[in-house]
């Protein structure tokens, strides 16, 4: 029986949340809006792909 490995998906270190908003130009409630509830709009937009960029799980990110 073998089994079958998975990546891990923890989410990122303490302060994500504030250095997203930061670098996004926007509040923190509205990274964790776009992150957690979905939120739509060019800000959500823009914080979720700066997420995947920063926090994405590739070796050249870390």
């Amino acid at each position: 029986m073998e089994i079958e490995s998975r990546p891990l998906t923890y989410p990122p270190r303490h302060g994500y949340i504030a250095k997203l908003a930061t670098l996004c130009k926007c509040s923190r409630k509205t990274v964790t809006r776009a992150l957690f509830q979905g939120q739509q709009g060019k800000k959500s937009d823009l914080v979720r792909d700066t997420y995947r960029q920063l926090f994405s799980g590739s070796p050249e990110n870390k």
